[in-house]
């Protein structure tokens, strides 16, 4: 009798809210609480019911909770500023901070402000930079080239509970 409470007592907790989504290879989606993996069967719950499910019928599984950011650049925010030398440099990273600023050099009188789209690891290093996006005042190859250069030398602070790759800008005004 013990034994029929508490199973009766976690089945219904069990149903109450899904704590995992299981996208199967046919689209479906099974709203479920994950019990166990063996042999290549998931055992779930689901409306109150043990299920087994097949590894190979599994597309995907997500676990229901709220995530708030994925990384990629959402232009609102604050843009930090900058002296670095004689030349202004501004960065938007979301939940980030530049450690190390980039090393920031011309050989020519040009001007301009080249915006470059930045992507970073978790650890803060510069993976990615891609000069000239949107709220660059000049087309400038060669000032592509130095702030491209520029912004692969910059370090962020790490973001160990954060998204694998956030993206950001690091603008050099040149």
């Amino acid at each position: 009798m013990k034994t029929f409470i508490t199973l009766l007592i976690v089945g219904t907790s069990l149903t109450l809210s899904a704590q995992h989504s299981i996208i199967l290879k046919s689209g479906d989606k099974v709203e479920c609480i994950v019990l166990s993996l063996n042999d290549d069967v998931w055992k779930v719950y689901e409306n109150g019911k043990e299920r087994a499910i097949s590894m190979k019928e599994v597309s995907s599984i997500f676990f229901n909770e709220y995530v708030p950011y994925d990384g990629v650049f959402v232009p609102t925010g604050q843009e930090t500023k900058l002296k670095v030398g004689e030349f202004t440099v501004k960065y938007m990273m979301k939940d980030r901070k530049m450690i190390r600023n980039p090393r920031v050099s011309i050989g020519t009188q040009d001007k301009g402000a080249v915006v470059v789209k930045v992507i970073i690891d978790r650890y803060g290093n510069v993976l990615s930079a891609d000069p000239g996006q949107s709220g660059s005042t000049t087309s400038n190859n060669y000032l592509y080239i130095k702030a491209k250069t520029a912004a692969k030398t910059a370090k962020f602070d790490e973001g160990l509970k954060g998204p694998l790759k956030t993206e950001g800008t690091i603008t050099i005004v040149y």
